[in-house]
């Protein structure tokens, strides 16, 4: 991806959600590697301060530099005042490579249709702005511009916001992954090339938690595609969608 580290791809202003009649100056620009070390630190401050050990499991330590250079994505920075609030990641698997999309009921017949919306960290000081959403949004016109129509994303269960996230920018669940061992992961799906899946007939409510009947909703070949909060408690919503991912 040809995108040079020094050319901001996107600027302007921001409103604070506390302090709305203020306006903070942001740009969005590719990292590289003279941001090596700054994305480590900024990294290492998000897990360090992490509610829930599983809700982020730090990648092996090749992950920074794999997607500094190219060798399997990019990755971007959002700055606000000049200081780093944000940083994301665009996976773009090689033949070969782990494919996040290998792992759905019904994979995609070409792989190299794949991006990964992977890792992306907002700083604590910047939470509230929408910039999740935002970065969403930077990767998905990145990753249709490198010819990968299918965006592939994996949540933790314990991380309502990102998941929560993901639903409202058009990704649905696929697949329930057991991953490190012991930690349960969602993987979203979307492909950029199809209308948005419509849901037919009624919809299936599962508990959070309950990972028997996430499973058995999957196997049906239902798709996860609303959060809902019912007394303190959060389910998603399973249906029967009308077009299959990847083909």
């Amino acid at each position: 991806m040809l995108i040079s580290c020094t050319q901001w791809l996107d600027s302007g202003t921001l409103k604070a959600p506390a302090e709305p009649e203020r306006a903070l100056p942001f740009y969005f620009r590719r990292l590289g590697r003279e941001d090596r070390v700054e994305i480590i630190e900024f990294r290492e401050q998000i897990f360090t301060a992490l509610p829930d050990p599983d809700m982020y499991v730090p990648e092996v330590p090749e992950f920074v530099d794999w997607h500094l250079e190219g060798e399997r994505g990019v990755t971007f920075g959002l700055f606000i005042e000049h200081q780093l609030a944000a940083i994301t990641v665009l996976g773009l698997p090689k033949p070969g490579m782990p494919n996040f999309a290998a792992d759905l009921p019904v994979p995609p017949t070409d792989l190299s249709e794949v991006a990964h919306i992977a890792s992306s960290m907002v700083s604590a000081r910047y939470r509230g702005f929408g910039l999740q959403r935002r970065l969403f949004s930077y990767r998905g016109l990145m990753a249709l511009g490198a010819g990968r129509p299918i965006l592939t994303a994996r949540v933790a269960l314990t991380n309502p916001v990102s998941w929560r996230n993901m639903l409202n920018c058009g990704m649905h669940v696929g697949q329930l992954l057991v991953m490190h061992g012991d930690k349960l992961r969602f993987l979203f799906v979307r492909d950029l090339r199809q209308a948005p899946l419509q849901f037919e007939g009624p919809q299936h409510l599962v508990a959070l938690r309950d990972v028997e009947a996430h499973r058995a909703a999957l196997a049906h070949g239902w798709v996860g595609y609303k959060a809902i909060a019912q007394e303190g408690a959060y389910f998603l919503a399973y249906g029967a969608a009308n077009t299959c991912i990847g083909t």
